[in-house]
């Protein structure tokens, strides 16, 4: 029987033909190169800008004050609960004034009428005393001079008994001139009476400067901080509430000096930052300070990526600090190829694991550039690609 040989055949065998070298052209032609993939390391350094946020309290004024007396020094160690300092009320500045006032030119007046030349040198040195204790306490309400306002009491109320007692011991006491010490201490005891402690929230270092990002830029909201934060604080712009009362403002923070983070931002689209990596950075101005964080979160946005460092060093001198710059390092390990086999689908970045003819398209993260000519990187899907796979290069 003769078998008749039609267009159709042909054409079938034609597709045949093409589906065989489509499939294996790789084989055919030698269109692709093959490379091994393998383990290895890189270091990755870069200059970034970065931005500071701690972990501490800052505590407010909650009410209107003409005057506030800290109890402890800047830098000062305080456990919780412990006073870090005094608000006083403008009724209370007013009120002592006057009342010492008053009194100091009582009890003058009548030692100057009553007491005349009774006076000897030991009570002019008494006097004196007083007086310049007096003055002193008054300035210092007045904010003339700083000081503390306690002591300042307390060396008056101590001059003024040591004067009581000296006129009592030389029988000078006078009914109506006790009563006048009587009300001038009585008047220092109300003192108690004007003020508020303000006492530590936590254990931790006082420091009386601010910068108004204390309780926005903190590390209880450190998972809410975006990018858009960073840049506003960069620029030194306004976070948060845009008005604020005086009773708002913050008058001291107490900090965790162990334990803060720094927020680093990087407009180079091969900084990829991975969760869990160490990196070693120096902030700029404060070369003598060396200090390591863990990348807790990563956030990009086009070309700019940022990563939140945890840090559990003392924070030194940089709790001053808020916005700067950093060069910064980090030792990272992965899976190294030769640059040319990344290739780019769907603006997705992978290589061509050569497991079937063409190969099968892996997405990948580029973790940095090596100077070799390769890159270090991780594959999305873990185990899809190891050590000693081969991959095409297209």
């Amino acid at each position: 029987m003769r078998i008749r040989v039609t267009g159709r055949f042909y054409l079938i065998l034609v597709l045949i033909i093409l589906l065989f070298v489509i499939l294996f052209r790789d084989s055919l032609f030698a269109v692709s190169e093959v490379t091994n993939i393998y383990e290895g390391t890189a270091s990755d350094t870069r200059s970034v800008q970065c931005l500071i946020v701690r972990d501490e309290s800052a505590v407010t004024r909650d009410t209107q004050v003409d005057m506030i007396e800290y109890a402890v020094e800047e830098c000062s160690t305080v456990n919780q609960g412990d006073v870090v300092a005094y608000v006083y009320t403008s009724a209370y500045v007013e009120k002592l004034k006057n009342s010492l006032n008053t009194n100091r030119k009582n009890i003058q007046a009548y030692h100057k009428l009553v007491l005349g030349n009774e006076l000897d040198s030991t009570l002019n040195e008494l006097n004196l005393t007083v007086q310049q204790e007096a003055l002193e306490l008054k300035a210092q309400i007045r904010g003339d001079v700083r000081g503390n306002l306690l002591s300042a009491v307390g060396n008056l109320e101590k001059a003024m008994e040591e004067r009581r007692t000296y006129m009592r011991s030389s029988q000078m006491s006078d009914a109506r001139l006790v009563k006048y010490y009587d009300d001038e201490n009585q008047n220092l005891n109300a003192i108690s009476g004007w003020q508020t402690p303000k006492t530590a929230p936590e254990s931790g270092l006082v420091s009386f400067y601010m910068d108004g990002y204390e309780s926005y830029l903190n590390a209880s909201r450190i998972d809410e901080i975006d990018l858009n934060d960073v840049r506003t604080a960069l620029s030194h712009g306004t976070l948060g509430d845009e008005v604020k009362s005086k009773k708002d403002e913050a008058i001291y923070r107490v900090m965790n000096q162990n334990h803060w983070y720094i927020i680093l931002m990087g407009q180079d689209e091969n900084w990829n930052p991975t969760l869990d990596t160490k990196y070693s950075f120096i902030v700029d101005g404060y070369d003598e300070l060396l200090y390591e964080g863990t990348v807790t979160r990563v956030q990009k946005d086009g070309s700019t990526c940022m990563a939140v460092l945890e840090v559990n060093q003392p924070i030194g001198s940089l709790m001053y600090l808020r916005t700067g710059s950093a060069s910064i390092g980090a030792n990272m390990s992965g899976l190294i190829v030769d640059k040319k086999a990344v290739d780019t689908q769907s603006g997705r970045k992978g290589l061509w694991k050569y497991d079937v003819p063409g190969g099968t398209f892996i997405d990948i993260e580029v973790l940095a550039d090596r100077n070799d000519g390769t890159v270090l990187f991780v594959p999305l899907t873990d185990g899809v690609l190891s050590s000693g796979d081969q991959v095409l290069i297209k």
